[in-house]
Protein backbone atom coordinates (compact mmCIF):
# COMPACT_ATOMS: atom_id res chain seq x y z
CA UNK A 1 0.00 0.00 0.00
CA UNK A 2 1.34 3.21 -1.24
CA UNK A 3 0.48 6.72 1.06
CA UNK A 4 0.05 9.83 -0.97
CA UNK A 5 0.93 12.81 -0.03
CA UNK A 6 -1.74 16.42 -0.49
CA UNK A 7 -1.01 19.82 0.04
CA UNK A 8 -4.12 21.33 2.05
CA UNK A 9 -6.48 23.80 0.32
CA UNK A 10 -6.17 25.53 3.18
CA UNK A 11 -2.54 26.02 3.63
CA UNK A 12 1.32 24.95 2.37
CA UNK A 13 1.44 21.59 4.76
CA UNK A 14 2.12 18.57 3.37
CA UNK A 15 -0.76 15.84 4.86
CA UNK A 16 -0.68 12.27 4.05
CA UNK A 17 -4.46 10.34 3.06
CA UNK A 18 -3.70 8.67 6.53
CA UNK A 19 -4.39 12.23 8.40
CA UNK A 20 -7.75 12.76 6.52
CA UNK A 21 -11.27 11.11 6.19
CA UNK A 22 -10.84 8.88 2.78
CA UNK A 23 -14.94 9.36 2.81
CA UNK A 24 -17.06 12.38 2.96
CA UNK A 25 -19.20 11.62 6.08
CA UNK A 26 -21.25 13.35 8.48
CA UNK A 27 -22.11 12.97 11.99
CA UNK A 28 -24.68 14.82 12.23
CA UNK A 29 -24.95 14.47 15.91
CA UNK A 30 -21.07 15.02 16.45
CA UNK A 31 -21.60 18.84 14.54
CA UNK A 32 -24.55 19.71 16.49
CA UNK A 33 -21.68 19.00 19.69
CA UNK A 34 -19.32 20.81 18.35
CA UNK A 35 -21.69 23.70 17.78
CA UNK A 36 -23.31 23.59 20.77
CA UNK A 37 -19.29 23.78 22.64
CA UNK A 38 -17.89 26.17 20.09
CA UNK A 39 -15.25 28.21 21.73
CA UNK A 40 -16.01 31.83 20.86
CA UNK A 41 -13.85 33.90 19.19
CA UNK A 42 -12.69 36.81 22.13
CA UNK A 43 -11.86 33.90 24.30
CA UNK A 44 -10.00 31.65 21.52
CA UNK A 45 -7.80 34.60 21.23
CA UNK A 46 -7.73 35.38 24.95
CA UNK A 47 -6.25 31.63 25.31
CA UNK A 48 -4.05 31.75 22.27
CA UNK A 49 -2.60 35.37 23.45
CA UNK A 50 -1.86 33.65 27.03
CA UNK A 51 -0.32 30.60 24.73
CA UNK A 52 1.70 33.00 23.08
CA UNK A 53 3.02 34.74 25.82
CA UNK A 54 4.22 30.72 27.10
CA UNK A 55 5.88 30.74 23.67
CA UNK A 56 9.59 32.42 24.10
CA UNK A 57 11.68 30.01 25.56
CA UNK A 58 13.39 32.84 27.59
CA UNK A 59 9.87 33.60 28.81
CA UNK A 60 9.28 30.48 30.19
CA UNK A 61 12.85 30.26 32.12
CA UNK A 62 11.78 33.37 33.70
CA UNK A 63 8.26 31.71 35.19
CA UNK A 64 9.74 28.92 36.10
CA UNK A 65 12.12 30.42 38.30
CA UNK A 66 9.15 32.72 39.67
CA UNK A 67 7.34 29.01 40.10
CA UNK A 68 10.61 27.53 41.92
CA UNK A 69 11.11 30.69 44.66
CA UNK A 70 11.39 29.75 47.54
CA UNK A 71 9.49 33.16 49.03
CA UNK A 72 7.40 33.19 45.47
CA UNK A 73 9.04 36.17 44.28
CA UNK A 74 12.33 37.21 42.77
CA UNK A 75 13.60 40.71 41.57
CA UNK A 76 14.72 41.78 38.63
CA UNK A 77 18.60 40.98 39.55
CA UNK A 78 18.58 37.64 40.72
CA UNK A 79 16.54 36.95 37.83
CA UNK A 80 19.19 38.03 35.33
CA UNK A 81 22.16 36.95 37.36
CA UNK A 82 20.78 33.51 37.54
CA UNK A 83 19.41 32.83 33.87
CA UNK A 84 22.40 34.40 33.03
CA UNK A 85 21.21 37.34 30.78
CA UNK A 86 21.36 41.08 30.95
CA UNK A 87 19.30 42.95 33.45
CA UNK A 88 17.69 44.32 30.30
CA UNK A 89 16.58 41.38 28.45
CA UNK A 90 14.97 39.95 32.18
CA UNK A 91 13.09 43.75 32.24
CA UNK A 92 11.64 43.41 28.93
CA UNK A 93 10.70 40.01 29.15
CA UNK A 94 9.20 41.06 32.50
CA UNK A 95 7.42 43.73 31.50
CA UNK A 96 5.67 41.54 28.02
CA UNK A 97 4.74 39.27 31.24
CA UNK A 98 2.99 41.66 33.40
CA UNK A 99 1.01 43.61 30.65
CA UNK A 100 -0.58 40.22 29.90
CA UNK A 101 -1.64 39.95 33.30
CA UNK A 102 0.88 36.47 33.95
CA UNK A 103 3.00 38.35 36.41
CA UNK A 104 2.55 41.09 39.17
CA UNK A 105 4.98 43.18 40.53
CA UNK A 106 6.33 45.17 43.74
CA UNK A 107 8.72 47.94 44.33
CA UNK A 108 10.69 47.89 47.82
CA UNK A 109 12.53 51.33 47.44
CA UNK A 110 14.50 51.08 44.51
CA UNK A 111 14.24 46.79 44.18
CA UNK A 112 11.39 45.45 41.70
CA UNK A 113 10.01 41.87 42.79
CA UNK A 114 7.76 39.71 40.38
CA UNK A 115 5.51 36.94 40.91
CA UNK A 116 3.54 34.55 39.38
CA UNK A 117 -0.40 36.22 39.39
CA UNK A 118 -2.01 33.23 40.15
CA UNK A 119 -2.30 29.57 40.77
CA UNK A 120 -3.58 28.60 36.80
CA UNK A 121 -0.47 30.08 35.67
CA UNK A 122 1.42 27.87 38.20
CA UNK A 123 -0.76 24.85 36.97
CA UNK A 124 -0.25 25.46 33.31
CA UNK A 125 3.91 25.78 33.57
CA UNK A 126 3.66 22.24 35.80
CA UNK A 127 1.62 20.44 33.65
CA UNK A 128 4.05 21.76 30.21
CA UNK A 129 6.59 20.04 32.31
CA UNK A 130 4.37 17.32 33.59
CA UNK A 131 3.57 16.70 29.67
CA UNK A 132 7.07 16.74 28.46
CA UNK A 133 8.31 14.22 31.23
CA UNK A 134 5.66 12.07 30.46
CA UNK A 135 6.85 12.02 26.41
CA UNK A 136 10.55 11.54 27.69
CA UNK A 137 9.52 8.37 29.59
CA UNK A 138 7.66 6.74 26.80
CA UNK A 139 10.31 7.60 24.47
CA UNK A 140 12.65 5.50 26.88
CA UNK A 141 9.98 3.05 27.19
CA UNK A 142 10.11 2.29 23.50
CA UNK A 143 13.89 2.58 23.34
CA UNK A 144 13.82 -0.34 25.67
CA UNK A 145 11.53 -2.21 24.18
CA UNK A 146 13.59 -2.09 21.00
CA UNK A 147 16.50 -3.10 22.33
CA UNK A 148 15.24 -6.55 24.05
Amino acid sequence: MTTRSVVSPLSDEVTTQDEVCQERVIHAEHVVEIRRHVLPAKDALQIATLFSMLSDPTRLQVLHALLCAPTGELCVCDLAAGLGRDDTTISHQLRVLRQHKVVAMRKVGRVVYYRLVDEHIRQLLCMGQDHIQEEQVLKRQLDREVLE
